[in-house]
């Protein structure tokens, strides 16, 4: 039965990783064509064929390996003569036909943080306990408040609490909490705890400046328009994090944090046995990172392709199509090597 759970969540993790790449292709194929370009092929997943049909002109296939797909567009990589193909249209044109690709992977993740939050809500700081004598005491707070501003930070979610202390002077915090439905606004000074013992599950020594409160979180519902407009800043920190990610894999950090298709298959898979909630959440973290790192600008990218039109935009002339063709097959070579390794280190990571 565990053998069967574990199979239908591999199943399940991959469908949602296919889905997400879809979106992506799908947005070069539907801008691509409101641009007036040609669309060869539209291929859902890579490898042998399983079907195939024509319809419109397009050459629509489904293969077995459904980690991905493609849209192949006439004359994307070759210099033809005719008004449909990709190489004749404006650079404006080229540039927002591949932009769209990142762009459906970031407006597909906005779509899920909006479903999250509809169907789930999020969690909000809360004051879980206030110590024995403190300056937290004294002020007034007491259990259960949420923090709705902290130092100057407005915290819609746990997630902004690590600025928030950040942003401490260690000397007065100021704070709005909301108490039964009351909105409440105090300022608590900063006491300097020498080796103070916090009771708790387990108890452990506390050293610095603090205010005397043990947080926690509480979860939040939000109604539909409030949650479209909390999704823009819930986007914000995770694309925030995607990128400040992504800076540090070229910084010389390594590939220790990447995550390969295995690592996210079993995530997903994890995610799936634990809850549908957890399924959207890790898929607004997978679709953002699809999005940000095909706008690396790096050869068989989208980013990539955009520097070449950039390059024409500069020295108004454009890269002999055979030229940018075979500088994208080495870089997806390249890339294949990389995926290559990363997947090694997926499974070493899993089961060495």
């Amino acid at each position: 039965m565990d053998n069967i759970a574990t199979l239908i969540s591999i199943i399940g993790a991959l469908l949602v990783i296919g889905i997400i790449i879809m979106v992506h292709e799908l947005g070069h194929f539907w801008i691509g064509r409101a641009c007036g370009i040609k669309v060869m092929e539209f291929s859902v997943g890579f490898g042998p064929k399983i079907k195939q049909w024509f319809k419109n002109d397009i050459l629509y296939s489904i293969r077995w390996i459904f980690l991905g797909g493609y849209t192949k567009f006439y004359g994307e990589d070759e210099e033809l003569d005719d008004r449909l193909a990709f190489n004749r249209q404006s650079a404006g044109r080229r540039a927002l036909t591949i932009f769209a690709g990142p762009a459906f992977n970031i407006l597909f993740a906005f779509i899920l943080v909006v479903l999250t939050l509809c169907a789930f809500g999020d969690f909000k700081p809360a004051i879980a306990k206030v110590w024995e004598d403190s300056p937290a005491m004294a002020a007034g707070l007491k259990p259960g408040d949420v923090i709705l501003e902290m130092n100057g930070v407005r915290m819609d979610f746990a997630m902004e609490l690590d600025s928030a202390i950040a942003a401490s002077d260690n000397k007065t915090m100021d704070i709005t909490v909301q108490r039964d439905g009351e909105i409440i606004s105090m300022q608590v000074p900063y006491r300097y705890y020498d080796h103070y013992i916090l009771d708790g599950d387990t108890e452990h020594p506390v050293t610095g400046y603090k205010t005397g409160i043990s947080l926690g979180n509480m979860r939040v519902r939000f109604g539909f328009f409030e949650a479209v407009a909390l999704s823009f800043k819930w986007m914000y920190f995770v694309l925030k994090e995607t990128i400040l990610a992504v800076i540090g894999l070229f910084a010389g950090k390594g590939t220790e944090n990447a995550m390969g298709v295995v690592q996210m298959t079993a995530y997903l898979g994890e995610a799936i046995r634990s809850s549908f909630e957890s399924v959207l959440r890790l898929g607004v973290a997978i679709s953002i990172s699809l999005g940000i790192c095909n706008l690396l600008p790096l050869p068989a990218l989208d980013g990539g392709r955009l520097v070449f039109i950039g390059i024409e935009k500069v020295f108004r002339k454009p890269v002999p199509r055979n030229v940018e063709g075979m500088i994208h097959f080495v870089g997806f070579a390249l890339l294949i090597v990389v995926f290559i390794l990363i997947t090694y280190q997926d499974i070493t990571k899993l089961f060495g």
